[in-house]
């Protein structure tokens, strides 16, 4: 069951996001969470609408999850960001199919233990975290590419 996150956890995650990624998100947010720390995002209309007589097991996008080493965030969460500066990954062709494909990534350069925003040209592509140098892929077994792209 997901409930509406109090405005003081809300700027927590923004100021994490802001901490990580020198940065902030596009747009405005109604934020949501469930039992297992995933935040979910949606339009702050809904408020408006009544849900009392409805039954509702989700609602929104799911925009990351609150992890003990940072905020992780989901694919669509990280496409949400305002101009990331700090901690970003771009990939090359080669490593966007690796982990496009769910393989885990060893670094040229040296990098920090901390989460990165994962870009492939123009695009977000999620979140992952570093550890020892290899980033660590968060693609869900279901979004993985199937072949080469």
């Amino acid at each position: 069951m997901l409930t509406i996150m109090r405005n003081k956890d809300i700027k927590n995650i923004l100021k994490q996001i802001k901490e990580q990624f020198d940065c902030g998100i596009k747009g405005e947010y109604l934020f949501y969470i469930a039992k297992n720390d995933k935040v979910y995002i949606t339009n702050p209309k809904l408020q408006e609408i009544n849900t009392e007589n409805l039954k509702i097991n989700n609602t929104g996008s799911y925009f990351g999850k609150i992890e003990r080493g940072g905020f992780r965030l989901s694919i669509e969460g990280s496409e949400l960001l305002d101009n990331p500066k700090k901690n970003v990954l771009e990939l090359s062709d080669e490593d966007f199919q690796a982990y496009m494909a769910g393989e885990n990534l060893m670094l040229d350069k040296k990098q920090e233990n901390a989460y990165k925003v994962v870009k492939y040209k123009k695009h977000f592509i999620g979140s992952g975290r570093v550890s020892n140098n290899v980033l660590l892929n968060y693609i869900p077994k279901a979004r993985r590419a199937k072949e080469n792209l």
